[in-house]
């Protein structure tokens, strides 16, 4: 079935065509809008006009070289355009028959050679995962479940940002508190965020009152240097106004003072406790907390200091454990780890920027050293082959104090990765806001000259997600994480099954399974060029568009079975003497459902060609869509005759295998109850 009939036909009228008239053309199919039409269409108006032919002379042509095939009922032309009616019993017995037979029916040998790579989620380990970037794993996710179910070897990856400059005040503050007896009254990543959250506001506030005394605004030193008043703060900006600097910088002390301020009010007020410990423990412990973290930053760089080496990881691997038991929560499990400092203390780095210097693509501006993307582009075929006509803006990879960045660091390891996996291709599933980044890694390997490594790279991007009534800002701690997300999901739908005749423990198990396929399908659904507004109601809504309809839809499914078997059926039998079934859909509802049914296949290999992975959610709602409308149109159990009874016994087994299916690529959990 991999190979749809729809497509062996279009094969045979351009074989047709090419041997009658000598055109090569591709000729495209679809369905006819009206069932009364035709089960397919091909558009034949553009070739008449090109050999100077009727539609109707050359559809008589057609006929009569393909009006062998057994699969075809009936041709004629209507409006241009040839359209086909299939024989019914011979395409549903062939349907059927595969999927019953199959173990796991759209799986195939498509991708059996190649070797992908998957890397997502790879958020930065200072914080819960919000639901920003769950988008990014919720589609890494079900990629690498779809190149699995077309038979790649798939290797699911975690990049972790270990060395960015926001992550050292962090580990000064989890270690301060851990020595003084403080530990997690919470989920440990989230604890973790609060920390972070509250190190950058004290290390920023630092910051901007040295940058006060630099412009000779006097700083109040009877306040903690990490605390900013009200009153001090007034008295800076009156300062600030009345001054003599240009209008610009003017602004940007007046703006960064007042939200400094808004942030720590905000912070003192959501975890008071956390603030007020650790704004007395860096007061009353660390002489400059901004040379403190400056001096974690290069020590942990150097990658020499086992002592620094052991805070970090300690605090990372906390994180990344809140981080893993989340996706656990959703089905979603990486393969390996991989940590940028390991990258960075490898060597790999300096053999990037020497080769890069060698090849004359570097632009140095004092100590720092820009990649010149444009230039390498321009040069070396790269914007011809990927048609990039605007001009690609340099990217800076060594700062001006001659320490590499993290775009640098990313270039090696790329190649690292791509090596250790022998992979055919990399999918790096990044925010759109990481589009000139992204780039510029496959441009320093071409800069390189490692163009083979950098065409297997493909960067997946993604727009935002919002969630109905909340703001994001992550320094406040305004964020909404999965697990909030999930505890919410699971509350909505409690109220929905509590109306039902549940027991607890189903109660319990059903709010779990449901809140996060819910959530899941959610987010997959929307094309991840458009932003995601979140709206847990709807969400949860099992008469719309949602997780749990598809659950809902397979449930009714088991249910037939179940009554069946109690009404002394076999449909497990009835499964294994196929050939003495007659396959013949009488119904609308029936050719509807089984014409959907044969799409799944072609689905899943349309996706994984086009990188759109909501058109797979979107076909599991139209084919749970389609079994609604058969299972109200066409009794099952009260079928009028037994050979009826069979058949849509048949029909109801297959579409449980299609959403079985359907279930493992998207990563949604089952349930035989709802």
């Amino acid at each position: 079935m991999i190979s749809r009939l729809y497509t062996e036909i279009q094969q045979d009228i351009m074989e047709i065509l090419k041997q009658e008239y000598g055109v090569e053309k591709l000729i495209l199919w679809s369905k006819p809008h009206d069932i009364n039409l035709g089960d397919v269409s091909f558009p034949l108006f553009s070739i008449a006009k090109e050999i100077g032919k009727s539609p109707q002379e050359i559809s008589d042509i057609i006929i009569k070289k393909i009006a062998e095939s057994k699969i075809i009922q009936k041709l004629y032309v209507k409006g241009g355009f040839l359209n086909i009616f299939l024989d019914r019993e011979i395409f549903t017995t062939n349907l059927i028959k595969f999927i019953l037979n199959e173990p796991l029916y759209g799986y195939s040998t498509t991708r059996e050679s190649e070797r992908i790579i998957v890397e997502h989620t790879s958020s930065n380990p200072n914080a819960p995962l919000h639901i920003g970037n769950f988008r990014n794993s919720v589609i890494g996710d079900v990629l690498a479940r779809l190149f699995k179910m077309l038979g790649a070897n798939v290797n699911v990856r975690y990049y972790v940002n270990d060395l960015g400059k926001q992550v050292a005040p962090l580990i000064i503050g989890y270690h301060l508190l851990k020595s003084n007896g403080f530990h997690a009254d919470c989920k440990i990543d989230a604890w973790i965020g609060q920390i972070y959250a509250t190190m950058n506001t004290l290390l920023e506030i630092q910051q901007v009152k040295n940058l006060l005394n630099t412009n000779d605004i006097a700083v109040d030193q009877t306040i903690s240097i990490y605390r900013l008043e009200e009153t001090e703060v007034a008295k800076y900006i009156l300062f600030i106004k009345q001054g003599e600097k240009e209008k610009e910088i003017k602004e940007n002390l007046v703006e960064t003072l007042e939200k400094l301020k808004l942030v720590q009010d905000s912070l003192l007020q959501k975890i008071p406790i956390i603030y007020t410990e650790l704004h007395k423990l860096v007061l009353s412990n660390i002489d400059n907390l901004f040379n403190m973290t400056n001096n974690f930053i290069t020590k942990y760089l150097e990658g020499k200091d086992e002592g620094i080496k052991e805070k970090y990881r300690e605090v990372v691997n906390n994180t990344l454990y809140g981080h893993i038991e989340t996706l656990k929560s959703f089905n979603i499990i990486h393969d390996d780890f991989d940590w940028e400092s390991d990258v960075a203390w490898s060597g790999e780095v300096k053999y990037i920027l020497e080769e890069l210097e060698k090849n004359e693509f570097l632009r140095h501006d004092a100590k720092a050293r820009l990649l010149e993307n444009d230039k390498i582009g321009s040069q070396l075929g790269f914007k011809e082959k990927y048609s990039i006509t605007y001009k690609i803006p340099d990217i800076i990879i060594v700062n001006s104090e001659g320490i590499p960045l993290y775009p640098c660091r990313d270039i090696a390891y790329h190649l690292h990765k791509l090596e250790k996996f022998d992979a055919n291709y990399c999918y790096n599933v990044i925010g759109k806001q990481q589009q000139l980044p992204q780039l510029s890694v496959k441009l320093a390997l071409y800069g390189i000259f490692a163009q083979e490594l950098a065409d297997k790279i493909t960067h997946i991007d993604y727009e935002y997600v919002t969630l109905v009534g909340r703001k994001m800002a992550a320094r406040e701690l305004e964020y909404v994480t999965p697990d909030e997300l999930f505890e919410s999901a699971k509350k909505e739908v409690t109220k929905i099954t509590s109306t039902r005749n549940y027991t607890q423990e189903e109660q319990k198990e059903i709010a779990k399974k449901v809140a996060a396929s819910s959530i899941k399908y959610h987010i997959l659904k929307i094309d991840s060029n458009k932003a995601v507004i979140f709206d847990i109601k709807k969400a949860v809504d099992p008469n719309e568009n949602t997780g749990p309809f598809l659950q809902y839809s397979y449930a009714r499914a088991l249910s037939i079975l179940k009554k069946a078997k109690e009404k002394g059926l076999k449909p497990k039998q009835i499964s294994m003497d196929l050939e003495k079934i007659d396959f013949i859909p009488e119904k609308k509802e029936e050719w509807e459902l089984i014409k959907c049914m044969e799409e799944l296949p072609s689905v899943y290999i349309s996706a994984a060609e086009s990188l759109k992975l909501d058109s797979i959610a979107n076909f599991a709602f139209q084919l749970a869509s389609a079994f609604h409308k058969f299972y109200d149109k066409c009794p099952v159990l009260a079928a009028e005759t037994k050979e009826m009874l069979n058949f849509r016994l048949l029909l109801v087994m297959s579409v449980i295998k299609c959403l079985e299916s359907l279930f493992e690529v998207m990563g949604l959990d089952i349930l035989d109850k709802m």
